[in-house]
């Protein structure tokens, strides 16, 4: 029997961002491609006596603090039981780009002391309230209204070749979402390896690189952090970007109106 750990994945569809597309700014973040040194707090989707099958949630929510404390130099740590009960994610789980349009349109993110999962001792009290508090539901729509995230494929089921290239030209953007086949640990090498035929059951985070060796990974499971063999064979990766919504006065908009069209008050 196949293992689940929350991953369904995706049909790349023909109106997606795919890298190369300039749909998204190219702004370098990380020209390394290293992402170290923002590492958020560690996130584990299941407790002694329960499993979540959250782990899209888990994996997005981790990349967004990463990038969070990159951007703006803070470290947040949002709930994860929220996006949960929002999106009606239940077992066998829910996939990354349900989630992070979820997120970006629909819920937003609230602080994780709102919400948090280590007050329920149960999955029956993981999944409530159901409906979520207007309270709730409103401090995710400020998220909404401050800031702007978007995302695009690494590359699509065409792209054979060189997709170890495209995840690293992309960690140079933000780290990534990445499905996994977990986990099967190769003793010899020291990595985590994919094994023949195996498929994706898993999503984490890809946040940086030792070239032609591993890739490393933070997981939200015990562990937090992985190698990856080189050669494991990536099908799913996601780059995401997040910035702040700009907020200009009445007066501010008519003075880049009238600058936009070359129109002179005075005359």
């Amino acid at each position: 029997n196949k293992i689940s750990y929350g991953y369904i994945p995706d049909i790349i569809a023909d109106e997606d961002y795919i890298l190369g597309g300039l749909n998204l700014p190219t702004e370098v973040l990380q020209p390394t491609g290293q992402w170290d040194e923002f590492i958020p707090t560690d996130e584990i989707q299941r407790t002694e006596k329960y499993e979540t099958y959250g782990c899209t949630i888990f994996g997005t929510e981790s990349i967004l603090q990463f990038l969070f404390k990159r951007v703006f130099g803070e470290l947040k740590n949002w709930s994860e039981r929220y996006v949960y009960i929002f999106t009606g994610t239940r077992a066998p789980g829910n996939s990354p780009k349900t989630i992070i349009e979820a997120i970006r349109k629909q819920s937003g993110m609230i602080d994780d002391d709102l919400l948090p999962m280590n007050k329920a001792a149960t999955y029956e009290e993981y999944i409530q309230p159901d409906p979520l508090p207007v309270l709730l539901t409103w401090k995710g729509e400020d998220f909404i209204k401050q800031y702007k995230i978007n995302y695009e494929w690494c590359f699509n089921d065409n792209q054979i070749h060189n997709r170890n290239e495209a995840i690293k030209v992309a960690l140079q953007y933000s780290p990534l979402g990445i499905a996994v086949h977990a986990w099967q640990f190769d003793y010899e090498k020291k990595v985590y390896i994919r094994p023949q035929g195996a498929e994706d059951n898993h999503w984490c985070v890809l946040f940086g690189y030792a070239d032609q060796t591993y890739w490393q990974i933070f997981d939200s499971y015990d562990s937090t952090i992985k190698h990856l063999d080189w050669n494991f064979g990536f099908e799913r990766c996601l780059r995401y970007r997040i910035e702040k919504i700009e907020k200009i006065s009445f007066w501010d908009f008519l003075r880049r109106f009238f600058r936009k069209y070359k129109i002179n008050l005075m005359r």
